[in-house]
This record gives structure tokens, sequence and C-alpha cells, in this order.
């Protein structure tokens, strides 16, 4: 695959791959707004067994599922279409390859259940996340939608999402607010970077 496949595309034509690790809430966000936002789901990747296969069996799309007794970077490259415009990390857990990352720059997004640079990075996830916002006496938890690069959780911002903080809510209880709103601020990410390729494209 070439540096340049990615923009293989026309203006209106918008194809989405995602790659999870677990149930598909956030691959489910997408799947109920893919008509709204005008989109194609071409494929999902997964890492393993999991509840999003299910979900993307019932929607008829494609999936791939990664073997970790192989070189996970050609694995991915290989599986990722040409076409594709947008990779979305809904909930995968491998960190991605620095080559996969250099050839498919600003083309991959991820969620993260705080205000980056809060709370990120090795370790932080799911309500570890919220548990530490509440130790921590903050007043605002939230989530972020970020470009994917060889770090974790350090890729630049695209939007964000703040939540005032209830101390009557279990960290469980919070992490499923913020949960709602990350599924939300995903599709209005997807749907930016969209119009964004759409403009660029019209003026190239």
């Amino acid at each position: 695959m070439s540096s340049t496949a990615a923009n293989n595309t026309t203006p209106n034509q918008f194809n989405l791959v995602v790659c999870a690790s677990g149930g598909g809430g956030n691959f489910q966000a997408i799947i109920d707004k893919q008509d709204r936002l005008a989109v194609t789901i071409t494929k999902l990747i997964v890492d393993r067994p999991c509840g999003a296969v299910q979900r993307a069996q019932q929607q008829g799309i494609a999936v791939h599922q990664l073997n970790y007794s192989g070189d996970l970077a050609q694995q991915l490259l290989n599986a990722i279409p040409e076409n594709t415009n947008l990779i979305v990390l809904a909930g995968f857990i491998p960190i991605l390859p620095a080559a996969v990352c250099k050839l498919w720059h600003k083309k991959i997004i991820n969620t993260h259940p705080s205000l980056l640079p809060g709370y990120g990075g090795k370790g932080m996830y799911g309500v570890k996340v919220q548990e530490a916002v509440m130790q921590a006496k903050e007043k605002y938890a939230g989530c972020t939608v970020h470009y994917v690069d060889s770090g974790i959780d350090t890729g630049e911002i695209i939007l964000q999402k703040a939540i005032e903080v209830d101390y009557r809510l279990t960290p469980w209880e919070l992490g499923g607010l913020v949960f709602k709103e990350e599924n939300k601020l995903l599709v209005d990410a997807i749907q930016l970077l969209k119009l964004n390729q759409a403009a660029e494209m019209q003026c190239n």
C-alpha cells in the first residue's frame, strides 16, 4: 500500500475502518449514526473474539481478527483497505505500531475517557480514570477524541467534552455518564473530519 492510498476517494465518499477489543459500545454509536453521517463502515478489525464482532455481523460488516503470533504492524497494514478515509479505535487495546501511525498519519482517531492531557497514558483506562479523577477532587471529568500517534494518548486533540463531577456518584456511575458523552463526541468528530476532508479535496 502506498502512503497516498488513504486519499484514493471522491469528495462524497468516506470509508471507515473500526478497531475494537470489547463489547463495541463506541462501534454501535457509529453504526447508529452511519446514515446521518453518510459514511460506510467497510471493516471491523478485532484482536480477540468480542461483542463488537456480533454487532458487525448483524450489519453485514466484514470482520478481520488479528493473530498475535504474527507481525502486528504488517497484519494491520494488510487488513486496512487502501480506500480508507479514517480508522477509528473504538476500545481497541493493542498499542498501534509506529509504522501504522506513520503511514496513516492523521487518519487514525481514538477516544479517551478524560480531558487529556490529564489522566491519560499507560494504565489509565476504564473505571481507573474516573477513580483517579474523583480521588483528585477534580471539578470536571470528561472525554477526548484525538489523533493517534506512536505515544499513548499523546496525539493532537480534536474535540473534548467536560462534565461536572457529581460526587454522589460512584466512579462506575460517573464512567457511564462519560461514556455516553464519549459516543456523542466520537460521532461529532467523524462528522467534522469528513467535512474537513471534503473541503480539502474541493480546494485541490
